[in-house]
């Protein structure tokens, strides 16, 4: 079998990787604990920062001692940083408990991709990557759908018991990464690759002589910003339309299902979509952030699933843009650097949106934010279509 066996190891890893169950109770946990939405915000904020202080150097970890080891120790940190929320009852202790969660995320973000397209690369089965990826990330949310709706009655019985859950997924996901075959990386220079800060500064100078790397970057830092802020205002939205607490876990549910439905479909979409895909992606966004200021009642709810298929896409479409673009000595380290400037965007914007949402009624926010998207993602594009040339751009689909 060798290292085919790669790809099922992926698909079971994907299952728990990300199966934290606290989506639909943590700002209710957060709030037990004795947190305030400005303390909340700015954890989110202290996150995006440790990110984007730890994303690029633990990419260059990843390629210079192995993808495996790497998504290994983050799978623990994530374990170590839900164990301090438990234990925690102090804001700064959550800020601890942020930085540790951020360190293993980025230690976590692009090893594992780039560890299964090297593994396909190595077998001539790269063109696969887009299916594969695809069913890996439908699989990781539908167990984050499952999970949701375990969370809400779990929570019920003890606070607690979310966070312990989530754990013990971590453990098994981390005991799941042990079985990887770390696959050989093209263009490596000995076992441990050029020197640490040298493949960093390779890397980025990689990225800035490379147009389409930069132009998919510029995207993607656009497309977060809001994919971000959007998550945040669910529940306000939910509360706003006068939806009950119980039905949170169950609202969870269907987003996480109809996101991954549209992870495992992705490559369909994408071959209807062709050079259009990030386009369809941002109008996803766009659309539903209308819909959410214009309907002021309960059924307004559904057009949050337009951003559930925006999210079902969004890592399949940009890894799979970008892998074509990307030498494999220098993979994870660029993935890296694609996920520092998002995080920085989401760093320097995110307290702005909660004092958006402090200054106006959650309906306006959305449509504010519908209206500076829209700009922006149009902005975006012509930076696309002048550099790139949109013929060019539409025969090579990005």
């Amino acid at each position: 079998m060798g290292i085919t066996r790669n790809i099922k190891t992926y698909y079971i890893y994907s299952i728990f990787a990300d199966l934290l169950i606290l989506g639909p109770i943590l700002v209710l946990f957060l709030i037990a604990k004795g947190l305030s939405f400005t303390e909340i915000m700015l954890l989110q904020s202290v996150a995006a920062i440790s990110v984007v202080i730890f994303e690029v150097p633990t990419g260059a970890f990843a390629d210079k001692f192995g993808r495996k080891i790497s998504i290994l120790i983050g799978a623990i940190l994530w374990s170590v940083s839900l164990l301090i929320y438990i234990i925690g009852n102090e804001f700064p202790v959550f800020i601890l408990a942020e930085i540790i969660f951020s360190l293993g995320a980025t230690l976590k973000s692009g090893a594992d991709t780039a560890l299964i397209y090297d593994s396909l690369k190595s077998i001539g089965r790269e063109r696969e990557f887009q299916s594969i990826e695809g069913y890996a990330r439908s699989l990781s949310l539908y167990a984050q759908a499952v999970g949701s709706i375990i969370a809400g009655f779990v929570y019920k019985v003890n606070i607690f018991l979310p966070f312990y859950i989530s754990i013990g997924f971590m453990l098994i996901a981390a005991i799941t990464t042990l079985n990887f075959i770390e696959p050989s990386i093209e263009g490596k220079k000995g076992k441990y690759g050029n020197n640490y800060f040298k493949q960093i500064k390779e890397s980025g100078i990689y990225i800035a002589r490379h147009e389409k790397i930069k132009a998919i970057m510029m995207f993607s830092m656009i497309f977060f910003i809001f994919y971000r802020a959007g998550f945040w205002f669910f529940q306000p939205y939910m509360e706003s339309v006068e939806i009950p607490v119980e039905y949170f876990g169950i609202i969870f549910f269907i987003f996480n299902i109809v996101a991954a439905i549209t992870s495992k479909r992705c490559h369909l979409i994408m071959e209807k979509t062709k050079s259009r895909t990030l386009s369809f992606m941002a109008f996803l966004i766009i659309v539903s952030f209308v819909l959410l200021g214009i309907i002021r009642i309960w059924i307004g709810v559904l057009a949050i699933l337009l951003q559930q298929m925006a999210r079902g896409l969004y890592r399949p479409v940009t890894t799979k843009y970008l892998n074509k673009h990307i030498p494999s000595d220098k993979r994870a380290t660029i993935l890296s650097f694609q996920s520092l400037i998002t995080n920085i965007a989401v760093a320097v914007t995110l307290p702005f949106m909660g004092v958006l949402k402090d200054s106006t009624d959650i309906f306006n926010t959305h449509l504010i934010l519908a209206g500076i998207m829209l700009v922006l993602v149009l902005a975006v594009m012509r930076y696309m279509n002048k550099r790139l040339g949109v013929k060019q751009t539409e025969k090579s689909n990005v």
